[in-house]
């Protein structure tokens, strides 16, 4: 007997049926995973745009506190110099670290050296660069000027030739001696597949403390402008200036400093963060800064 609906046509439409099936499954499935590596790809520039804002924020505010506190060393305040801040590097010179003096020796009227509190081995070492001074006056030490005496257990500080001690001229008080290790922090933009990085390096005591590191990637720019004062009473101007062209011996009464980066590696575009901050105090007028 045979029909339309004979059990052989039966199979084959239960077997269309199911190749169906599978080919819809298949391009669900495909549809799926599709959307899927869409949203990933989605969360990840999505992820990589929000880790370089923190990161552009964290380097903006670590910029800011270091140039409040460029120049500036104990009692000592270095004027603020064009040359430090030439195109695409930066070279701050931050307060650095105090060493604590126990017992200073004498040559005659003049201080031969300087004794210092032990020193954790770890951290001790024959520094090349000091700063002894005072509130009555003080010494950048370099080279032959200075030497250590002693290892990290009774560390000693020579110096050739004795400085001079207050009332002198130009002599240091010992009422208020300090001995510094000046830090510098290098910042420089070294060009990359896209923008630049923004790598940092620090010296403390003129020797190297630690490599270079990389502070920020994808950076198309970094600005730092200074804002002057010209003149007096109504008469007196305001104006940003370049830092890389501030006059010699001026100090700046405010800074602004601009950070231009792009927030992921496909698009072209740049998001601008700027931070203004007091620096000094604004003089009367007819008092120099």
């Amino acid at each position: 007997m045979s029909g339309r609906c004979g059990p052989e046509r039966q199979r084959g439409a239960l077997l269309l049926s199911v190749l169906l099936a599978a080919a819809l499954t298949s391009l669900v499935l495909v549809l799926s995973l599709t959307v899927l590596a869409a949203v990933q790809r989605g969360a990840s520039v999505a992820e990589q745009r929000l880790s370089r804002s923190q990161d552009a924020r964290w380097v903006l505010r670590q910029l800011a506190r270091d140039l409040a506190g460029h120049g500036r060393s104990g009692c000592r305040s270095l004027p603020w110099r064009a040359g430090d801040f030439a195109a695409g590097e930066w070279r701050l010179q931050l307060p650095g670290r105090e060493l604590e003096i126990i017992r200073v020796s004498r040559s005659g009227d003049d201080l031969a050296g300087v004794s210092l509190a032990p020193q954790p081995p770890e951290v001790w070492r024959p520094w090349s660069s000091v700063w002894l001074g005072s509130c009555g006056g003080g010494y950048a030490l370099q080279g032959s000027r200075a030497h250590w005496r002693g290892g990290a257990g009774a560390p000693e500080l020579a110096l050739t030739p004795p400085l001079p001690v207050s009332p002198r001229a130009e002599g240091v008080h010992l009422s208020s001696l300090q001995l510094w290790l000046p830090r510098e922090r290098r910042y420089r933009l070294e060009a990359a597949a896209r923008g630049h990085r923004l790598l940092a390096r620090d010296v403390e005591g003129g020797l190297a403390d630690g490599g270079e590191r990389v502070l920020l990637e994808g950076v198309q720019s970094l600005d730092l402008r200074l804002l002057a004062r010209d003149g007096c009473g109504e008469s007196a101007r305001w104006s940003w200036r370049e830092a890389s062209q501030w006059p010699s011996g001026l100090s700046p009464q405010a800074a602004r400093v601009s950070l231009a980066w792009y927030p992921d590696d496909k698009e072209n575009e740049v998001s601008v963060l700027s931070l203004d901050l007091a620096l000094e105090p604004v003089p009367p007028c007819g008092v120099s800064p």
